[in-house]
């Protein structure tokens, strides 16, 4: 076999790694419980209830609140797999790292589908708003609304708030910054991983991966706490396929997610406006 190099836990920190990478939904989401995930496992999110505070009078016996447990359970039930081999003239033809090349590909493929996976969850969001048509004249209103939408609901003020939009929806955003206001360069500046850069002290994500409602864009804005999620790449093999001459690897990829906190996520659904002043 010529996999001799090939470290099965290495692969899969690496392909992890790279998910991570080019993730916006996952990265966005709280990602601290993958440690040893696997399909079908329920995940425990631990979780309290609020602390109620009292008027104290002195000589009178203080109130004390009982614990009350509000953990919530995701379920692991998510299991993606990419399998791709190199037959062996192939890789005599090739040139440089081939199987690093497919790794790279397979991670980005998988990347995609999780964050589709996290944006199907729109619907369990606490603020829901909707805008037919969504222009540059607009487009600071409607996230103000979003955001507006999450403040009532407690969120803390000094929660990093991200905005996940799509091309249509970031459009009308560059749009506004010229016609309404100096042009913003951190909406164009410090570029990475779909990432736009920051607008009204919000930290913007451009992605492709974002759902579709009825022909409208489906926009997130929320907390890092709304939605928390469990992954782990726990099998990957190298092998010889024996019917054919190529080496193969094969990895399977298991995840679950869950809005845990609907009162830190509010999503936009939207259309899109002709522009008439530009």
């Amino acid at each position: 076999m010529s996999f001799n190099n090939f470290i099965p836990t290495v692969w899969s920190a690496q392909m992890l790694k790279a998910l991570k990478n080019d993730n916006v939904a996952v990265k966005l989401s709280d990602a601290r419980y993958n440690e040893t995930a696997k399909y079908g496992d329920s995940i425990k999110i631990n979780g309290v209830g609020k602390v109620n505070v009292r008027d104290y009078v002195k000589g009178q016996p203080i109130t004390r609140d009982g614990w009350q447990d509000q953990s919530t359970l995701i379920q692991i039930d998510q299991q993606k797999y990419f399998a791709f081999g190199v037959d062996d003239i192939d890789k005599r033809q090739a040139k440089g790292e081939l199987m690093s090349a497919l790794r790279e590909e397979a991670g980005t493929a998988l990347a995609d589908v999780a964050d589709s996976f996290i944006y199907s969850l729109h619907g369990d969001a606490g603020s829901k708003i909707k805008v037919d048509q969504v222009t540059s004249g607009n487009v600071l209103s409607t996230i103000s609304s979003a955001i507006k939408a999450l403040y009532k609901h407690n969120v803390p003020k000094n929660a990093q708030l991200s905005l996940e939009v799509s091309p249509d929806f970031m459009e009308k955003m560059l749009l506004a910054d010229i016609l309404y206001g100096q042009p913003n360069e951190d909406t164009i500046k410090n570029g990475y991983m779909g990432r736009v850069g920051k607008w009204m002290n919000i930290k913007v994500y451009m992605t492709n991966n974002l759902p579709q409602v009825g022909g409208k864009d489906v926009i997130f804005l929320r907390t890092k706490r709304a939605i928390a999620f469990v992954d782990n790449m726990n099998e990957v093999e190298a092998y010889r396929p024996e019917d054919s001459f190529e080496d193969a690897i094969k990895g399977l990829h298991v995840y679950g997610g869950k809005v845990v906190r609907p009162d830190e996520l509010a999503v936009i659904t939207c259309g899109y406006g002709a522009e008439t002043k530009i």
